[in-house]
């Protein structure tokens, strides 16, 4: 069956319920989710290092969904929140919430098992230029990228659909880099560091206004079923 993504970015609704919004998300939230159709893994994550752009959120909820109907399993997710199965609870922070969907666009690249912590890349083409973003991300972004110690592998992802999207950024796809690394901060220079002496070569052909880049760190070991 066909393997698809869900990011949901968030933050708390304010600083004092930061716990409850972390006891919601662990004990109620992930669980509704997890009994529903096609949801298959979650992990949660914190922003540790913003790298690029606007990054309005402080966690991320990876979802592994697994089903040849993406419409059927969103519209069984849209019917669980209507019906009561899944409640959301006020300790999240509605008006930031960002929850996209994404299928594969090409395999993974790279060396396996090697997720420590995830870097993630929001983006959008040049417009017009959609083929060769595409192009170039495959052939020379995510190799140069992955050939940077720490950096062990990724796969891309094109939007299949913005579930909640109140930033409206139009990033229609995705990269998820896994790293293994002690420091994030070395890590990132690192990488603004090939970029500005060429070894990992930039193309026109994306659009880097639109590009949100950031990293992030597990804050427990995945669930599945």
């Amino acid at each position: 069956m066909a393997r698809h993504v869900q990011i949901v970015l968030s933050n708390p609704a304010s600083a004092d319920r930061t716990a409850e919004f972390h006891d919601w998300y662990e004990t109620q939230h992930i669980p509704d989710l997890m009994r529903l159709p096609g949801f298959v893994g979650a992990q949660r994550f914190r922003v540790a290092l913003p790298f690029r752009g606007e990054v309005p959120w402080s966690h991320a909820v990876v979802y592994d969904l697994e089903g040849d109907d993406l419409g059927a399993l969103l519209a069984e997710l849209v019917d669980a929140h209507a019906d009561g199965r899944i409640a959301v609870s006020d300790a999240l922070d509605g008006a930031t919430l960002t929850a996209l969907v994404f299928s594969p666009q090409g395999p993974f690249h790279g060396e396996a098992g090697h997720r420590r912590q995830l870097f993630v890349a929001l983006s959008r083409p040049t417009e017009g230029q959609e083929a060769a973003f595409n192009t170039w991300y495959d052939t020379t972004h995510v190799p140069e990228v992955c050939a940077i110690p720490g950096i062990f592998g990724a796969r891309r992802y094109r939007l299949a659909m913005p579930f909640l999207d109140p930033l409206g950024e139009g990033q229609g796809y995705l990269a998820l880099y896994d790293v293994d690394s002690a420091d994030l901060d070395a890590l990132a220079e690192e990488v603004r560091q090939r970029a500005r002496d060429g070894r990992t070569r930039m193309s026109a052909a994306i659009d880097l206004k639109g590009l949100t880049a950031f990293f992030l760190e597990p804050l427990g070991p995945g669930v599945t079923r």
